[in-house]
């Protein structure tokens, strides 16, 4: 009986311990970064976290599923620096594309001799698919999901870029999967 009595302030002392570090812990860790850096150096831009809130995660694939990345995002230094703008992705010649989220047609003509399409998704995103021919007129509205164009031969897959403010890179997978979180080992 007391051997019991003792058992169960071990754990209430053990839990008030535990509660104690995990709030030492929040009172002393760094508060999350409120701005992210688009671009290197001389070219960044701080973006706040808040501003990308509506648009971060609630973005999908232009495949209609995940596929494998080819070539990761690498921003370039400058406006025109050298970098990967955007990512490439594992689809075939001939596949469909679809609309990463709903918008309005933005461009629709050849970059870098290239055939792309790009879709304004808010006053802030667009993103831009490459190389993907379309019979889409410049301002038409596009649903989320929606057929955009047919990916063409010519490049590794599908390149799939994102603008912040018509100027800045982005990488396209921070749209769609958000940001990394680590979580505890259960």
């Amino acid at each position: 009986m007391q051997a019991e009595g003792m058992k169960k302030n071990l754990y209430s002392f053990g839990a008030l311990l535990a509660a104690l570090g995990a709030a030492l812990l929040l009172a002393f860790s760094p508060p999350p970064p409120a701005l992210i850096t688009i671009g290197g150096q001389g070219f960044g831009q701080n973006v706040n976290l808040a501003r990308l809130a509506g648009e971060i995660g609630h973005y999908q694939w232009p495949s209609r599923h995940r596929v494998k990345i080819l070539r990761a995002f690498n921003p370039p230094t400058s406006p025109w620096g050298s970098g990967h703008r955007g990512v490439d992705l594992d689809m075939s010649a001939g596949s469909e594309v679809f609309s990463a989220r709903a918008g309005t047609v933005f461009f629709v003509g050849t970059i870098a001799g290239k055939p792309s399409i790009s879709i304004k998704h808010t006053k802030l995103i667009r993103t831009t698919y490459t190389p993907v021919t379309s019979d889409l007129a410049v301002g038409t509205a596009v649903k989320s999901g929606q057929k955009i164009g047919i990916l063409q031969p010519g490049h590794p897959g599908l390149h799939f870029g994102a603008k912040i403010d018509d100027y800045h890179y982005l990488n396209p997978l921070l749209l769609i999967l958000g940001p990394i979180r680590l979580l505890p080992d259960a």
